[in-house]
């Protein structure tokens, strides 16, 4: 189960791919969040991560992709 603001992250990371081919940048995430730090913006990611929705690719910048989508 994901939280309101993993699922928000979620889904704005699939959005972004889908419009411009890359994930979104941690500034980017933070503000279309209204978070404050890139620190949770980072925990939201390990949360995400964790729970198998998406992978992080090392070494590469914007290195996320996602596994699977919550249903319904």
């Amino acid at each position: 189960m994901l939280t309101r603001k993993q699922k928000e992250l979620l889904f704005l990371i699939r959005d972004h791919i889908e419009e411009d081919g890359i994930p979104p940048s941690f500034d980017e995430m933070k503000a279309a969040l209204g978070l404050r730090s890139k620190s949770g913006i980072h925990r939201l990611i390990t949360g995400l991560e964790e729970r198998g929705f998406i992978r992080r690719l090392p070494h590469r910048a914007r290195a996320l992709e996602i596994i699977r989508m919550p249903e319904g």
